[in-house]
């Protein structure tokens, strides 16, 4: 018998996951033989006083290996041979405790939240949910790419309780543009799908790009992240977080950008050397940013994100279209039938356990 654990951090509740009815989805494995059960992980949330933003963010700078499940807790994974789990903590004491674990599905793109070294030593397969906010956050980073374009933050009236008067020439157009998109997995994909009807000029960079599908939606892959950032009239970041490129939109990048271009970050706050990106948009090195991922969340009183006039801000939302619970749950399950029938993973993040 296959027990399979599905673990909520607090935000989502047992009563979610039964009003979208996932424990009846899980039936179409019971050829199989499974057991199905729910446990909560406050941990991680508890020990930076019950915010589950601040413990999110601090999951992705440091790792799990901070959290301190409860017995309780760790008890209630002993015998679990698949677990199911969104932001909690998987720590080397995790691994420690679920002694019978196979596969661990991670309800996120990324995997920042499991210390991927105790998985392997424990041999326990480790896969993630990349694309599941493909689409909400697909269309919001052209969102923002069209409010920067014609300058909606700035011409809006609602509000301001008065008329205001556009200043003519300022504004541009997608079909003159050039998007630069760095990174090319699915969200990126997805973003460019949805500007080749305004007949932009779409460019990427990638080195680990497939050549074949870039070809079919005639995006041209530069030689150069330095070229990339050159040509670009947008420059949208869709890369993937890691060690290595930690701060990769540096001074030196921003520097290349034309002084009239846009940077759009709905990917990871960490990929972006802020504090250089702060200096770009004060000293008008570029024309604008629009962001909706920052190292410190909520960003402080004064912050200069949000006192800068030619910054579009917003509160880490990009992902939240539709109902995030259907969305994330669709890539486990489909792991779990990989691992019922012995087939390869899709989304496997460490080697083969």
């Amino acid at each position: 018998m296959t027990k399979i654990v599905f673990v909520s951090e607090g935000f989502i509740t047992r009563q979610d996951i039964e009003d979208r009815k996932i424990p009846e989805m899980l039936e179409e494995f019971k050829e199989y033989g499974y057991e199905f059960s729910f446990a909560e992980d406050l941990a991680a949330v508890n020990g930076v006083g019950g915010n589950m933003r601040e413990a999110n963010l601090r999951l992705e700078k440091e790792g799990p290996n901070w959290v301190e499940q409860t017995p309780e807790f760790l008890a209630a994974i002993s015998d679990a041979d698949i677990i199911i789990m969104h932001y909690s903590g998987a720590g080397r004491r995790f691994f420690e405790a679920a002694k019978k674990l196979k596969l661990l599905c991670v309800m996120r793109s990324g995997v920042e939240n499991v210390d991927m070294t105790a998985a392997e030593e424990h041999h326990v397969t480790v896969c993630a949910s990349p694309g599941r906010a493909a689409e909400p956050v697909a269309d919001y980073a052209v969102t923002f790419m069209l409010a920067l374009m014609r300058r909606l933050p700035w011409t809006n009236m609602g509000g301001a309780g008065k008329w205001k008067d556009a200043v003519m020439g300022t504004e541009g157009m997608m079909k003159n543009s050039t998007v630069g998109l760095l990174g090319f997995g699915a969200i990126a994909q997805k973003v460019a799908l949805r500007l080749k009807g305004f007949g932009c000029s779409i460019i990427s960079y990638d080195p680990w790009a497939r050549r074949e599908i870039a070809g079919e939606m005639q995006v041209e892959l530069v030689g150069s992240i330095e070229e990339l950032f050159e040509r670009a009239d947008f420059l949208s970041v869709h890369a993937r977080l890691t060690e290595e490129n930690h701060g990769l939109v540096n001074a030196e990048l921003l520097s290349r950008m034309k002084p009239t271009a846009y940077l759009v970050n709905t990917a990871r706050a960490g990929l972006i050397d802020e504090k250089a990106l702060c200096e770009a948009l004060e000293h008008h090195v570029i024309g604008g940013a629009a962001l909706d991922v920052f190292s410190e969340e909520p960003l402080p009183d004064g912050h200069p994100f949000l006192t800068l006039d030619n910054v579009i801000a917003t509160p880490h939302v990009a992902g939240n279209g539709g109902d995030f619970i259907i969305r994330s749950i669709e890539s486990p399950i489909n792991e779990i039938r990989h691992y019922f029938k012995g087939e390869p993973y899709s989304y496997q993040m460490n080697k083969q356990a």
